[in-house]
């Protein structure tokens, strides 16, 4: 009786792992959705190089806590996707009681390819690989304004120190995305093509490079070792085609 109920156990488990597996291969197997949507949610980057500078020009530090906004999209063929990631991220303003104001504003600008492990009528599930540019934009502030530093190739302490009633210092690098996701299609019938998405994005983006930093169209020397780097999450909505 012991064994019976052994053997028919042993059978059982067999044919639910025997399921899974043919369930968990039927849904990796097909072509996903193409998608189109619109991303928001947060990135942290890091701002001690910067605040290092910052502060001693009696400058506020910058946080680095920014809020990002962008739009997403990819096609998808057979199981890879392919597409374009643009992001905005805003860091936010911040002063002193001297009358001097800081903000850090980053874009990012990626191609991205991933591989749809789960590809379904409904769900895409992926890692991503994104390669593009970065850009950082530092707004200087003084309330007091008095002249901005004229010197052809100034350095960045050079700029903080005399930034004028305002001056904007820009930072370009390469820069890369590692990451995945999960898009949820959801339509008005089993029938429809397209329909809403709706989904969630993360990773962590990488600057292997160092910034190059310009303002009003010169080169900045000397600048701080800082890029729009770090950890990501956000969440997504937006339009998806079967």
């Amino acid at each position: 009786m012991s064994l019976s109920l052994h053997m028919s156990s042993s059978r059982h488990a067999c044919l639910g792992s025997g399921l899974l597996i043919a369930l968990l291969s039927t849904a990796s197997q097909g072509q996903g959705f193409h998608a189109v949507v619109f991303t928001t949610g947060a990135t942290t980057m890091s701002v001690d190089a910067l605040n290092g500078v910052l502060t001693t020009a009696r400058f506020s530090g910058l946080s680095n806590d920014g809020i990002s906004y962008g739009a997403n999209g990819y096609v998808a063929l057979g199981r890879a996707l392919l597409g374009v990631d643009v992001a905005k991220t805003t860091y936010g303003e911040e002063g002193t009681s001297s009358g001097r104001s800081d903000d850090l504003n980053a874009m990012q600008f990626l191609g991205t390819a991933s591989y749809n492990l789960v590809a379904t009528k409904r769900m895409n599930l992926f890692p991503t690989l994104g390669v593009g540019v970065g850009r950082i934009d530092i707004t200087l502030r003084d309330r007091s304004g008095g002249a901005a530093v004229t010197t052809s190739q100034p350095t960045f302490a050079e700029v903080a120190a005399n930034p004028g009633a305002s001056s904007v210092v820009a930072g370009n690098h390469l820069l890369y995305s590692v990451g995945g996701g999960a898009d949820f299609l959801i339509t008005r019938g089993t029938g429809s093509p397209a329909g809403v998405v709706f989904g969630v994005r993360g990773g962590y983006l990488i600057a292997p490079n160092r910034t190059t930093w310009s303002t009003d169209g010169r080169p900045v020397l000397t600048g701080p070792d800082a890029s729009a780097g770090g950890p990501f999450v956000r969440v997504v909505v937006g339009l998806g085609v079967r």
